[in-house]
């Protein structure tokens, strides 16, 4: 079978373009892009060509030349995006390089579009083999998915069955032209080590080894499908409805899991449930350490115990034997006191809430204080609530207790002062002395997160 067949065939296995949807091939000017463009281009469909400036070489402005020539000769768009892609403490050039790129393809794409890029069966092997180094979970030996969801987007990888031998052929034997990337030749980076040190050394002792290497790369593909499938049905059975998610004020509810059901699973299982988890709700790659904190200080820590895990912009934290996923927020190191008049909606700028007035059946504080003015604050300790159909009055400490509000919650719940008298606990409570008689109607005040 001809290249061009199989490449056709291989893009038919991976995506079926809706109407008026396109191809978007990130095109560096190298071997692989260009092939991959001219492949396209043999097709005859709808597609766009991107180049990627890293500001990297000096040469990088001669790229860009070569790359608008060739897309002119071939009746392809080519838009360019310029990125910073210096690295930061912590992030090697590669992955600094790697990160900007796809950022910025991420960004550029329209509604419909796909993206397409050139790795092949080559590549494969180097990925799976950088993985294995790094010690990687099947996720990360499964190496690089043929196709995969890219934000509300699709990225597919067309050439991935194709080794760089063929690669080279096809470009020869229709004269294609292409640019060389001197970094590629630089060993320091891992990547280049492998290619040009260890690679052809194992392929002397065993001819096939990059084919082999790309299935073993497949196989942990399909492990992990299985790994994914069960860890969907575990998420179906450990997923908490509490009631507590319908009394988040402040902070984001994102979700949250029975600590209990999590707890009669195997440490494997579980380990593989909270990564998907995590995953399929935020769409960030959990670290090893991380999945074992989380078991470790949340899971089977004491009870009595009040720990959280931080994670990029979202913390987990341990309430009435669940596990909450939150975003995080500045809210609880704040403290806050603001004058409201009640004819009008109030937003608090961190913790980011809006208090409203809403009428209340049956119930609520009195219609005459609509004509007041009123302090709202957050909680600072010590604070005595007489809540409408109570007998006594209680510590408000122990009232968030009793109506099951999370830790993080109680101390930046807004409370209602006329003068120095708290009448309300916003969202939750009026005073009874302010509150209207046994079945006439009044009016509440609802928090909403913004």
């Amino acid at each position: 079978m001809s290249f061009a067949k199989r490449f056709q065939d291989s893009l038919g296995s991976l995506y079926s373009p809706a109407e008026n949807s396109q191809y978007v091939v990130a095109y560096s000017g190298g071997l692989d892009s260009h092939v991959l463009l001219h492949c396209f281009k043999q097709l005859n469909v709808a597609m766009r060509a991107v180049h990627v400036h890293h500001g990297l070489q000096v040469i990088a402005d001669d790229w860009v030349e070569h790359c608008q020539q060739t897309c002119n000769q071939l009746g392809v768009q080519l838009d360019t995006l310029y990125v910073d892609a210096q690295a930061k403490a912590g992030t090697s050039p590669e992955e600094a390089a790697r990160n900007a790129r796809y950022q910025a393809l991420h960004e550029n794409l329209k509604k419909g579009e796909c993206l397409v890029t050139a790795q092949h069966k080559d590549d494969q092997a180097e990925t799976l083999l950088l993985q294995l180094f790094r010690t990687a979970s099947t996720a990360g030996l499964s190496a690089m998915p043929a196709n995969k969801t890219f934000g509300d987007h699709m990225h597919i990888r067309p050439l991935l069955s194709f080794s760089r031998q063929e690669i080279e052929v096809y470009a020869r034997e229709n004269s294609l032209q292409w640019v060389e990337d001197p970094s590629n030749q630089d060993t320091s980076y891992d990547r280049n080590f492998l290619r040009k040190d260890i690679l052809p050394l194992l392929q002397r002792r065993w001819p096939g080894v990059s084919s082999q290497l790309a299935m073993v790369a497949e196989l942990q593909s399909n492990n992990l499908r299985v790994l994914e499938d069960m860890a969907a049905i575990d998420l179906a059975n450990t997923i908490s409805t509490a009631q507590t998610q319908s009394k988040a004020f402040v902070y984001d509810l994102i979700s949250s899991l029975s600590i209990s059901r999590l707890r009669q699973l195997s440490s494997s299982r579980l380990l593989n449930l909270l990564r998907y988890w995590i995953i399929s709700t935020l769409d960030q790659q959990p670290t090893r350490n991380l999945l074992h904190e989380i078991e470790r200080t949340l899971i089977n820590s004491q009870r009595d115990a009040n720990p959280e895990v931080a994670f990029y912009d979202f913390v987990f934290r341990r309430f009435q034997g669940d596990i909450y996923l939150l975003r995080k927020s500045n809210a609880r190191e704040l403290q806050y006191e603001i004058e409201w008049n009640p004819g009008s909606p109030i937003s608090i700028e961190r913790p980011d809430i809006r208090l409203q007035v809403v009428d209340s059946k049956g119930g609520g504080l009195k219609r005459d204080l609509l004509d007041k003015t009123f302090t709202i604050r957050s909680r600072k300790g010590g604070e005595k609530f007489h809540p409408s159909g109570r007998r006594h009055s209680q510590s408000l400490k122990k009232l968030l207790q009793e109506a099951t509000i999370p830790p993080w919650e109680r101390d930046v719940i807004p409370l209602v002062y006329l003068g120095d008298e708290l009448i309300a606990v916003a969202g939750l409570w009026v005073s009874k002395e302010y509150s209207v008689a046994e079945g006439e109607d009044g009016w509440m005040i609802k928090v909403e997160s913004v």
